[in-house]
C-alpha cells in the first residue's frame, strides 16, 4: 500500500448509506472474515489452534488463505519445469503446509476462502529467461496449477479467489508498457496498460480450471487494491483499480469497446463474485477518494457502477446473480503506535473506524464478506520494524489493542438532518439474541436501559433513536457461548 495522505472528502452515496432507516439491514448474510497467514504458520503468540478457536468465539466465520504458486511448485527458481511434470496432478506439488493451514481452520468449524495466486515459478512465466515469477505468467500453466489445487482441496474448500492484487507490481508485472522516447502532455513517458490484459487471461484460465475440478465451488475475480497512481511513471507503477477493471473489460473511459491490440480477440472474465480490498488507509470509512480512478470503502457505489456497466455491456460476466456480489477480503487500519508513520490512526480511533466500516458493509446488499486484516500486528523485518502491517487486534507480542475489545460486539451510531440510528452486532452472528440497548452520557454510571431489541439470526440489530448530540449508546447481552453478560463499547451519534 502507498503511504499518502489526501484531504478527506465525503460522497453523497456514503451519506445515503448512513441514512438508511431502522430495519434496513440489507446484507443480512454478511460474513465476518479474518486474514492472518502468520497465525496459521505458527508465527504468533499462543499457537495456531488457540488463536483459531478465539477467531471462532469472536464471530469469525471465514478465513482467507493463500495458495502461492511459487511456494508450492517444484523447482520454482529454474526456467524449465522438472522433466515429466504433470502440472495438473496435486502430487506434483508440496502441499503439506497448505494442508496444515486448511485443516486447522476446518477442524475448528470455520470456512476457507482460498486465494490461488502468483507469483509463479520462473518456468511458469511466458518469458522464463527473465527469472521473474511475476512477469507475464502463462495462463495455461497457471490453469494447470489451479486445477491441481482445486482437485486437492475441493472437499474442504468451497470458495476461491483468482490471483491477489493484480494491479500491484509485487504480484503481477509489467503493469504498463512504456515508451520513454514519447512523452505525454505532462512530460511523462507514454505508457499503455498491460496488467489488466495479463489478468484477463489468468482470471479466465483460473475460473475455468477451478470449476472443472470443483464444480460446486464459487470463484471470485478481481481482488485489486483500492488505490493506484493516476500518473504513470514507469512499467511498475501501481494501476488504479477502476481503470484496471475497464481495461480488463477492453472498454475506454466511456465504456466503448476496444477491439485492437490486446483486445482484438476479447473474451470476458467470468466470476461468481468480485473480490476487492477497499482499504481506506489514512481516510475514515466515510471519506471518499477525490481521485475517481480509486475506490476505498466509501467509494463502493463508484466500484459497483463500474462493474455493473461492464456486466451490462457483456465485458464482464456475472455467474449466478444479476449483479456481482462483493467479497471484501481485506480491510484494516494500521495504527500509531506501534507504527509512527504520519497519518496512521491511534489504536482507539482505528477501533472506532472499523466499527463504522462493519456497519457500512452490513448495510450494503452487495457485500457478502468483510475480512479483517489482520489478527496480530506483523513484527516487521529488515532495517525497519514497521515495513509490514500493524493493523491487528493485538500487537505482535500479543498485547490487546482497543479493537480486541470491540471485535465481537461492534456498535456504531449516526445522525442525519432527519433521523438517527444505532447499529450493532452480537458475534458469533449465528443466532438471534436479545440485547438491552442503553443510553447515557460520558460517565458509565449514567447509562440506563433504553430499549430491549432482538437481533436477526445473524446477530444484527438497528434501532432508530433521537437525534441527540450528547447521548451515547451501548448494548448489553448474554454471550450465547459462555453465558456471561457482555457490555459493548459506547458510541456517540456521528454526523456524516
Amino acid at each position: 500500500m502507498h503511504r499518502c495522505f489526501l484531504r478527506p472528502a465525503l460522497v453523497a452515496a456514503t451519506v445515503a448509506l448512513l441514512a438508511l432507516p431502522s430495519g434496513a439491514l440489507a446484507a443480512k448474510d454478511l460474513e465476518v472474515g479474518i486474514a492472518d497467514e502468520n497465525v496459521l504458520n505458527g508465527n504468533t503468540p499462543g499457537g495456531a489452534d488457540v488463536t483459531v478457536e478465539k477467531w471462532k468465539a469472536s464471530g469469525v466465520q471465514d478465513v482467507r488463505i493463500f495458495a502461492k504458486w511459487d511456494t508450492l511448485a517444484p523447482s520454482p527458481k529454474v526456467a524449465k519445469p522438472p522433466a515429466g511434470l504433470d502440472a495438473t496432478d496435486p502430487a506434483s506439488y508440496d502441499l503439506t503446509a497448505l494442508d496444515r493451514r486448511i485443516d486447522t481452520v476446518v477442524e475448528h468449524g470455520l470456512k476457507v476462502t482460498l486465494v490461488i495466486t502468483g507469483p509463479g515459478p520462473y518456468w511458469g512465466s511466458s518469458e522464463p529467461a527473465r527469472s521473474n515469477g511475476t512477469w507475464k505468467p502463462d495462463p495455461v500453466k497457471f490453469g494447470q496449477f489451479a486445477t491441481a489445487i482445486a482437485k486437492h482441496v475441493g472437499a474442504r474448500v468451497d470458495r476461491y479467489i483468482v490471483w491477489n492484487e493484480p494491479n500491484l507490481a509485487y504480484w503481477l508485472q509489467p503493469q504498463y508498457s512504456c515508451n520513454a522516447t514519447v512523452k505525454t502532455s505532462t512530460g511523462l513517458p507514454s505508457c499503455a496498460p498491460v496488467a489488466p490484459h495479463l489478468y484477463r487471461g489468468l482470471a479466465r484460465a483460473g475460473y475455468a480450471a477451478i470449476h472443472a475440478a470443483d464444480p460446486v465451488a464459487r470463484v471470485a475475480v478481481g481482488a485489486t487494491s483500492s488505490i493506484g497512481k493516476r500518473f504513470v511513471t514507469g512499467g511498475n507503477t501501481t494501476s488504479q483499480p477502476l481503470p484496471f477493471l475497464r481495461a480488463m473489460g477492453c472498454v475506454n473511459a466511456k465504456y466503448r469497446p476496444i477491439r485492437t491490440g490486446e483486445c482484438k480477440n476479447f473474451k470476458p472474465v467470468s466470476g461468481d463474485a468480485l473480490a476487492y480490498h477497499p482499504h481506506s488507509l489514512k481516510y475514515s470509512p466515510g471519506q471518499a477518494d477525490p481521485d475517481t480512478g480509486n475506490a476505498r470503502l466509501a467509494d463502493l457505489p463508484r466500484l459497483e457502477k463500474v462493474i455493473d456497466r461492464l456486466t451490462a455491456r457483456k465485458r464482464l460476466t456475472s455467474v449466478g446473480a444479476k449483479r456481482l456480489p462483493l467479497w471484501l477480503d481485506e480491510y484494516g487500519y494500521q495504527t500509531n503506535p506501534p507504527d509512527p508513520s504520519e497519518g496512521y490512526q491511534s489504536p482507539s480511533l482505528a477501533a472506532s473506524y472499523l466499527q463504522w466500516a462493519w456497519s457500512l458493509a452490513a448495510r450494503n446488499p452487495r457485500v457478502k464478506t468483510l475480512t479483517q486484516y489482520e489478527w496480530f500486528d506483523e513484527k516487521g523485518t529488515g532495517a525497519s520494524n514497521f515495513n509490514s502491517w500493524q493493523s491487528g487486534l493485538y500487537t505482535f507480542d500479543g498485547k490487546p489493542k482497543p479493537l480486541a475489545a470491540v471485535f465481537a460486539n461492534p456498535i456504531f451510531g449516526w445522525r442525519t438532518t432527519k433521523a438517527a440510528n444505532v447499529w450493532g452486532q452480537v458475534r458469533p452472528g449465528d443466532t438471534a439474541t436479545t440485547v438491552r440497548l442503553q443510553r447515557g452520557g460520558k460517565a458509565s454510571s449514567s447509562f440506563k436501559d433504553y430499549k430491549t431489541v432482538k437481533t436477526d439470526k445473524y446477530g444484527i440489530f438497528q434501532v432508530r433513536v433521537p437525534r441527540s448530540t450528547t447521548q451515547r449508546y451501548r448494548f448489553i447481552y448474554v454471550d450465547p457461548t459462555t453465558q456471561a453478560e457482555v457490555t459493548s463499547a459506547a458510541t456517540a451519534l456521528r454526523k456524516p
